[in-house]
């Protein structure tokens, strides 16, 4: 696999992602039974934009990157908002407490609010895969830049003290772009 392919598969995962969170934004605020001024509901909501905004960061951090060099830079950002994502989602909106509280509240209205739970938890499920997906391709993009390091590390770039700073900086990339693996 190259770094580049192991990026489009990032991409595609978040965008996966930022789909399912999508859809769970608009039940969590859109959907709303009538009355719903709850903490517990507000507090829900809350979360649910918690987790759109660290999706939303992954996507922006993924957003015009080309060429190891800038994959390098940005991994960090892309991978503390998927962690982010996730620590969300299992904690505050998938968590045994999350849920119950959720439930409690559900048991208490009438029946459009028991439907409206369970179109939550239904949503929430269909995030699990595409953040697990996240996840998984964010880690191949880690591995993909672990053995450009190791690469590099062993064949160092080379620089011509005769060229301007900036020629060096364009040849470099254009080198690391085109270093593949070795199968």
């Amino acid at each position: 696999m190259t770094i580049s392919i192991a990026l489009q598969q990032l991409r595609d995962s978040t965008g996966r992602l930022s789909e399912a969170v999508t859809e769970l934004v608009m039940i969590a605020h859109e959907d709303r039974p009538d009355d719903s001024e709850v903490a517990a509901v507000d507090h829900l909501a809350e979360q649910v934009s918690e987790l759109q905004s660290a999706v939303v960061t992954a996507g922006r951090g993924l957003a015009g990157i080309e060429g190891p060099a800038a994959v390098a830079a940005r991994m960090p950002l892309v991978d503390a908002a998927l962690a982010a994502a996730s620590l969300c989602y299992w904690r505050d909106l998938r968590s045994y407490a999350a849920t119950s509280a959720m439930r409690q509240v559900a048991r208490r209205g009438a029946a459009d609010w028991r439907a409206w739970q369970v179109s939550i938890e239904q949503s929430q499920q269909r995030c699990e895969q595409p953040l697990d997906e996240a996840a998984a391709s964010a880690r191949t993009v880690w591995l993909e830049l672990a053995e450009l390091v190791s690469l590099w590390l062993s064949h160092p770039p080379t620089i011509d003290a005769g060229v301007p700073a900036s020629e060096n900086t364009a040849s470099q990339n254009t080198a690391s772009q085109n270093t593949r693996r070795s199968t």
